[in-house]
């Protein structure tokens, strides 16, 4: 299992990267977590529009799904089944009314399989935001603050890819993670690996790095975009 950052800025797109955008492949099976603005570019690089087989889309919010109208386009000129979603009750109205384009379901708690991958979602506080487990391998924070939900979704997996929407001294951030948030989620869940994404534009992003290290028990590293790690 791997996973590749196809983007990683937070709340609006960057000079170098795309918006949320993770891409996890598994013995053929292929996973997006979210398709935020400019990631169905990059995409590419990677593999073919046609080839992804689900997208977990976390939360309504463009920076996290404003691609996903692109994806028909760039998969029209295939026989390719139509795209299957599943994310948050207040997803965009154009996804569940186009069977043609999207097979569109409603996220739960209830575990499921992508392919080999077996995943479970938990309910995190940022509105109707959905946190990813996929096996012991990784855990996608996406946006939240603090909560029972992330901590037991998060419990044991070996790399936690955790939001870091600003510094300790900034916060708390309403229904946002910290660097120190994410450093103290790594050590309560015994996570070998912490890397931090959803990086805005306008912030330090080495001090990020910097106070989540001093916390966390594990390697910290800064997503960017082609970063690719084994899980």
């Amino acid at each position: 299992m791997r996973l590749t950052v196809v983007g990683c800025a937070g709340s609006a797109p960057a000079p170098d990267s795309t918006c949320s955008c993770y891409l996890i492949e598994a013995d053929g099976a292929n996973l997006l977590l979210d398709l935020g603005p400019g990631s169905s570019g990059p995409l590419q690089r990677y593999l073919p529009p046609e080839a992804v087989d689900l997208v977990v889309l976390s939360h309504a919010h463009s920076d996290h799904f404003a691609d996903l109208s692109q994806i028909p386009r760039l998969r029209e000129e295939t026989t390719t089944l139509p795209l299957r979603v599943i994310g948050p009750s207040d997803m965009p109205e154009w996804l569940p009314s186009h069977p043609d384009l999207f097979t569109a379901s409603v996220a739960t708690d209830e575990p499921f399989a992508a392919g080999p991958m077996r995943l479970r979602l938990a309910r995190v506080e940022h509105g109707e935001c959905w946190a990813t487990r996929i096996d012991d391998a990784l855990c996608y924070t996406a946006d939240t603050s603090p909560c029972a939900a992330l901590d037991d979704l998060a419990a044991g997996c070996r790399v936690l890819l955790a939001e870091a929407s600003g510094l300790d001294e900034d916060g708390p951030i309403p229904r946002h993670l910290t660097a120190g948030d994410a450093g103290r989620l790594a050590a309560r869940s015994s996570s070998r690996l912490l890397i931090l994404t959803h990086l805005r534009p306008w912030q330090d992003h080495r001090r990020l790095l910097a106070e989540a290290a001093a916390i966390a028990d594990c390697p910290v590293i800064l997503a960017q975009p082609g970063l690719r790690v084994a899980l």
